[in-house]
């Protein structure tokens, strides 16, 4: 080799180590990848996994050490899972700066209204109208990792902003009797039926921001949601020993608010009667007749709590039958892990 293209070689070696000692991330560069999962279980899907089918967006926020600056290292991307490596990743391949820290929000699902910013985190302007629109969880994650010592993995841990809402019902007792006197028996079948069930005038729009963690309302929008509606309705009976069985309706995720006194659950029930009158002697009907009666109850919830809070489960329970309709209620976190009650049961 002649001494020109030596010094050629040289001097493009030269170069381009000063290309990689100047640019912003290490010679190691280790790419930033993510784990997901759930807090609790996410809306009403019975895991604590993060669905991997729903990606999420990430904002990432680069605080150099020794520095009150801030660099902005991921704006609003897309993550998705990746099926091969069994991790999390945006597109666009992305690095761990040298020193300093990183503050991770996370928000899902990823629909338009839903953003995420470096002061507020995730911002979402949110209505739920349809029983459909209440079955979204809007879940939410912040996270802050030491660049010098990161996870392998960025825990991405989700929390729910919304509030989930279950509805369960039960009879309010047994009915059914029978008495004999000499030889007749007077029998009373009563078997009580669920027909419908909504949760009426509840504010259904809200803005939520992360950091800080808040919710404003709007009261004036409000709706209402049919929990259960059947046209053959459920019938609520009683165990073995004549306690009542609580039977599930529906859960549905609503906006964290201080309810209106105008929030109700409302429900509508029959009562099938069928009452006979038999000689037990010669096994005749000497009566046989069978009836319906309705019911009806507009019960404030109010009347249980106040206030919805994020990330919690309150689980009402509607009480029917031939006397007056009762609302009781369980405050849980989102997997009943504790419980308050509120109410006789």
């Amino acid at each position: 080799m002649g001494k020109r293209q030596a010094i050629i070689l040289i001097s493009a070696a030269v170069a381009l180590a000063s290309c990689t000692v100047n640019t912003r991330y290490p010679v190691a560069q280790q790419r930033v990848v993510f784990s997901a999962v759930a807090s609790h279980t996410r809306g009403i899907i019975s895991t604590t996994n993060y669905p991997v089918t729903v990606p999420f967006v990430v904002e990432a926020v680069h605080h150099p050490a020794g520095s009150g600056a801030t660099n902005s290292l991921m704006s609003g991307l897309k993550v998705e899972y990746d099926y091969e490596n069994g991790w999390w990743q945006t597109e666009d391949e992305l690095f761990w700066p040298q020193d300093g820290e990183v503050v991770f929000y996370a928000g899902s699902p990823v629909i338009s209204q839903v953003s995420v910013n470096p002061e507020k985190g995730v911002e979402a302007d949110w209505s739920i109208y349809t029983l459909d629109e209440a079955q979204v969880d809007l879940c939410i994650a912040k996270t802050t990792e030491r660049c010098a010592e990161h996870s392998a993995l960025v825990p991405i841990v989700f929390n729910h902003a919304l509030t989930q809402v279950c509805v369960k019902a039960r009879t309010l007792r047994h009915y059914s009797t029978s008495q004999r006197v000499d030889n007749i028996v007077q029998a009373d079948i009563i078997t009580v039926v669920l027909d419908s069930v909504k949760i009426t005038g509840v504010i259904s729009e809200g803005h939520y921001t992360q950091n800080p963690q808040n919710w404003v309302t709007d009261p004036a929008k409000t709706a209402e949601y049919t929990i259960y509606s059947s046209q053959n309705g459920l019938e609520l009976g009683c165990d073995r020993y004549d306690n009542p069985v609580l039977n599930y309706l529906n859960s549905v995720l609503l906006i964290p608010q201080i309810l209106p006194d105008e929030a109700r659950i409302e429900e509508w029930h029959h009562c099938v009667v069928r009452s006979s009158v038999t000689d037990v002697t010669t096994g005749t009907i000497i009566s046989d007749v069978t009836y319906s009666i309705p019911g009806f109850a507009t019960l404030p919830i109010r009347n249980c709590c106040h206030k919805w809070i994020p990330d919690y489960k309150y689980t009402f329970r509607v009480a029917v039958g031939m006397e007056e309709s009762t609302l009781n209620l369980a405050v849980t976190d989102w997997i009943e892990t504790r419980e308050i009650i509120l109410g006789d049961e």
